[in-house]
């Protein structure tokens, strides 16, 4: 997900992402599938570098849940932005691969 993002590979978060996405920004805007793609793909701001450091991930069954923090850097109109949240993800294993369910970024303190 780290390398579509960073790309904004249309294909692979397509792929990556399940049909009944929910997908929770640290802001409260929550997007469905298509408007979470469609943010990526039109996004004004050039992303140098996205990483998902202290990755913690547990799986029970076709259910996986992910906790990390998300740290990017970009460039917008010539001003560059550092972002820095906590981020939960739900996986599911759908037809043998997994797929991005629900996540939600939040501040940290």
């Amino acid at each position: 997900m780290r390398e579509a993002l960073l790309k904004a590979d249309k294909t692979q978060l397509e792929r990556l992402s399940a049909e009944q996405l929910s997908y929770g920004h640290s802001d409260g805007r929550v997007q469905n599938k298509a408007e979470f793609i469609d943010g990526v793909m039109t996004r004004k701001a050039t992303v140098k570098s996205i990483n998902f450091p202290d990755l913690k991930i547990a799986v029970a069954g076709d259910a996986a849940i992910a906790r990390h923090l998300y740290e990017s850097e970009s460039e917008t109109d010539g001003k560059p932005n550092s972002v820095r949240i906590g981020t939960l993800q739900v996986w599911q294993k759908q037809g043998g691969n997994w797929k991005l369910l629900a996540r939600q970024g939040y501040k940290l303190a």
